[in-house]
């Protein structure tokens, strides 16, 4: 191992080590039995992460890492329901391989190669343009509110249905609320949609 090329700032650490157990022991310590000790303690503590966040990594690692984390997710989620609102929390609950890889570095890196897969939310309510009047923001507002109170009442009509036979406005009122859904797979290679009993209650 080359130690002769340990950091000043380690090195320095290693010497505050070397006194503490001195000082503990009552004895003098070699060094080499206290960069055992330190080697010993931190490896077993050394996480995946740990590894990623810092050295140098090849790109087709991060891409592997990806395509892990996307297939253990739809496996438990329909791959046109993962958007970029989403995905993140999703990854989070599902993918066990993105849970032991929480540094920023990992997630940032593994987010950039996701971004081909994951689909841009399907528009249910109005887009504001940019030169909309004070009225015409207030009338988009008002109808958008009479209209999720409609889209949460056909939350339940989705309920026990393959992910596959959904419409398009049906996917998206699913990415749209998709804290109140959960997903199945049949065994058959579809999903089956699930409505929170909250949701089917509020359309009794």
């Amino acid at each position: 191992m080359p130690t002769k090329h340990i950091d000043d700032a380690t090195a320095a650490q290693l010497y505050d080590l070397n006194v503490r157990c001195v000082t503990l022991t009552q004895q003098p310590v070699k060094e080499v039995e206290v960069l055992r000790l330190a080697l010993m303690k931190g490896i077993v503590n050394i996480s995946d992460d740990d590894i990623l966040a810092t050295l140098s990594v090849k790109d087709s690692v991060w891409q592997r890492l990806a395509e892990t984390i996307w297939t253990e997710l739809t496996q438990r989620w329909p791959e046109e329901a993962i958007t970029t609102v989403h995905c993140e929390t999703l990854a989070g609950e599902f993918s066990e391989t993105w849970q032991q890889l929480p540094s920023g570095r990992c997630s940032s890196a593994i987010r950039e190669k996701l971004e081909s897969r994951v689909s841009e939310p399907l528009s249910l309510f109005n887009l504001t343009e940019e030169d909309a009047t004070d009225e015409d923001i207030r009338d988009a507002a008002e109808r958008d509110t009479v209209r999720e109170v409609e889209y949460r009442a056909a939350l339940p009509a989705l309920h026990n249905r393959q992910f596959s036979t959904l419409s398009q406005h049906e996917k998206a009122l699913v990415q749209l609320y998709s804290d109140r859904v959960s997903f199945t797979p049949d065994g058959a290679g579809d999903i089956v949609v699930s409505v929170t009993e909250a949701a089917l209650q509020m359309s009794v």
